[in-house]
């Protein structure tokens, strides 16, 4: 019996180390693709309707899944993430519209702090964009979600040793800053300048603020990485379409050399 109950207990703990993975997430096929075939050992599995790899890159276990496109579906994916393997971290991965008004399509935003420029209210002065509300009711006292201090320096210093693809014949900029997220694809240049002006956001998306929520809820260091394929303007449609794929690769760049900068 004593014997039986120390091999229950060296299973029980074996189980939880191989569980704790690193999260790798992305909203698109292309922003995922590139880390898919980079992995080793892949094995997929389903779960709540969602395909999730678990496997190795760069050395490091991580479990890596599609989102899906807007708040509500990283939202979801997120939570059967989050309930069906225990993380140490979260690495959100993809493309932006860039707001800095000196941004090109190809560079990329480490995103110090999200904001949700969609939730608030309406009244007789116009639209109030208000902070995440509280599980337990009330609102949060900031109107932004700062990443980890730790994975964003990490990040940060990353990038800069990273040799990232050239898009139109240029070598893409790094920026640290304000992310902010709606369920809206923006293609308008007078919400860009909004979006930059009113937040000091730097690019704009539609998972990045509702994943850090979570995170933040649930006590999960997060870190969302940006590549801009288009500046969110009058012609984001038609930039999107030519540079989301040589941005992902950029942003899939990032996140591997991250892995690969781990102990």
């Amino acid at each position: 019996m004593k014997r039986l109950a120390v091999l229950l207990l060296f299973v029980f703990f074996l189980g939880k180390a191989e569980a704790q993975r690193i999260a790798i997430m992305g909203a698109l096929d292309q922003e995922i693709a590139i880390l898919i075939d980079s992995m080793r050992s892949v094995k997929k599995v389903n779960k709540g309707g969602i395909d999730f790899y678990k496997g190795k890159l760069k050395g490091k276990k991580i479990v890596l899944l599609k989102a899906g496109v807007g708040k509500v579906n990283a939202a979801y994916s997120t939570a059967i993430l989050t309930e069906n393997f225990e993380l140490s971290m979260l690495i959100f991965t993809g493309v932006a519209g860039g707001l800095h008004p000196e941004a090109m399509p190809g560079d990329l935003v480490i995103g110090e702090k999200l904001v949700q420029f969609d939730f608030g209210q309406v009244d007789s002065a116009g639209f109030t964009v208000s902070p995440f509300r509280k599980l337990t009711g009330g609102r949060h006292e900031d109107l932004f979600i700062a990443s980890d201090p730790a994975l964003l320096e990490r990040s940060a210093r990353v990038a800069d040793r990273t040799v990232l693809e050239p898009i139109s014949g240029r070598e893409p900029r790094v920026f640290t800053g304000v992310i902010a997220t709606g369920d809206i694809f923006v293609s308008s240049d007078e919400k860009a300048a909004w979006l930059y002006e009113e937040f000091d956001a730097l690019a704009t998306e539609m998972e990045g603020a509702a994943i850090a929520h979570i995170c933040r809820t649930l006590g999960i260091p997060f870190v969302i990485i940006r590549s801009c394929s288009d500046n969110a303007n009058n012609h984001a449609r038609m930039n999107f379409n030519q540079f989301v794929g040589p941005a992902s690769v950029n942003s899939a760049r990032i996140v591997m050399g991250i892995l690969e900068d781990m102990e």
